[in-house]
């Protein structure tokens, strides 16, 4: 098996796996969507009853216009940025689950209306360097004498239990495609034209009595140019052993962390699988 990196960027990457079969690079896709771990909020406690302004003397009311469980729900699909090497899962820590800061991070919102509470407003006690991500994601409006204050608790998860711990979005696989052109007798320039301009990508070029492809890679094996040639000069085959990976990051983790803990975990658990069934008498 041989990897390259096609594209890197902070938030995502294409990468180029050889060598391999569909089954394996699906199982790296599968690694991606449900089991990289990062922070995500997990608890969040609301303040109940009247809040006083110290500095106005003015009387505020602990509601705003939307339940808490929606506020909570948009707090916990907030991007924290995660190291894995600081951070692990609560069943994982020296604390045993008690809590503490290699398990957990706490939160505060202290908003007085009229305004509106964004991401930003979300302030880690502690280290500022485990802000929200996104700080401009608008959270809820609160209104005249309407007053938002809570305390909100992340710590590491997966999306196998719940979708605000997935890191990794938008993750595709698919073979390398090669497109043969080989002119057959009875094709027509005619024809050919009608082929390149049937190309829902614009990778097919006709020029010189020649049909030529610009960019093989861009092809999406729609079949549309098939079709279009009737005497069949051309021919789209994906390869069975050449395989593209492409991913995002929502930014808690870099493009880079998430692939490498997907590799690692799943080497991991066919070690485990390996020896389960070794120790089978």
């Amino acid at each position: 098996m041989e990897v390259t990196v096609q594209e890197l960027k902070p938030r995502s990457t294409l990468v180029e796996i050889e060598g391999t079969t569909a089954s394996q690079v699906n199982a790296i896709r599968r690694t991606l969507l449900a089991d990289v771990p990062k922070l995500a909020i997990e608890d969040v406690e609301f303040h109940l009853g009247p809040i006083r302004d110290e500095a106005t003397g003015k009387d505020y009311d602990s509601s705003t216009s939307m339940f808490d469980e929606a506020i909570a729900l948009r707090l916990g699909l907030l991007p924290i940025p995660t190291d894995l090497g600081e951070f692990r899962r609560k069943a994982d820590c020296t604390c045993n689950g008690a809590g503490c800061p290699h398990c957990q991070v706490m939160y505060s919102i202290d908003r007085k209306g009229p305004c509106t509470v964004y991401a930003k407003d979300l302030v880690p006690l502690g280290d500022p360097s485990l802000a929200t991500l996104e700080p401009d994601v608008p959270i809820v409006r609160l209104g005249a004498r309407q007053a938002l204050l809570a305390y909100a608790t992340a710590v590491v998860g997966a999306a196998r239990e719940h979708a605000k711990w997935q890191v990794a979005h938008g993750v595709g696989m698919f073979p390398r495609p090669h497109v043969r052109i080989a002119k057959k007798a009875d094709c027509t320039d005619a024809c050919l034209k009608r082929t390149a301009a049937s190309c829902p990508v614009n990778i097919l070029e006709f020029s010189g009595g020649k049909l030529s492809v610009t960019d093989e890679l861009k092809c999406i094996d729609c079949g549309a140019c098939e079709k279009a040639c009737e005497h069949g000069s051309i021919k789209v085959t994906p390869d069975e052993e050449d395989f593209f990976l492409r991913f995002e990051t929502d930014g808690s983790l870099s493009a880079r962390e998430a692939l490498r803990f997907s590799l690692k975990d799943l080497k991991r658990r066919f070690d485990e699988l390996r020896e389960a069934i070794q120790a089978i008498p």
